[in-house]
């Protein structure tokens, strides 16, 4: 027994996030199915965890969403 298509259509994909501090432009720095987002403030409505990498960015958030949306300047991740 498999998913049927009716649930299959009703599962949406979740990608890839995670957001950290970016220092040069003093703004927080967004990346969301291979692209870069600069924004101002993150509204995050998913579960994240931290990763610590042994190079900058130190620290990051990182998690899985379906979508990104920017308004003035405010990530909005869900």
């Amino acid at each position: 027994m498999g998913i049927s298509l009716k649930s299959e259509i009703a599962m949406a994909k979740k990608y890839r996030f995670f957001y950290h501090y970016y220092k040069q432009y003093k703004c927080l720095s967004v990346h969301f199915r291979g692209k870069c987002y600069r924004v101002d403030d993150v509204v995050c409505e998913v579960p994240t965890e931290s990763k610590w990498n042994k190079t900058q960015p130190n620290l990051v958030m990182q998690g899985w969403a379906k979508s990104l949306d920017i308004e003035n300047n405010v990530a909005k991740i869900s």
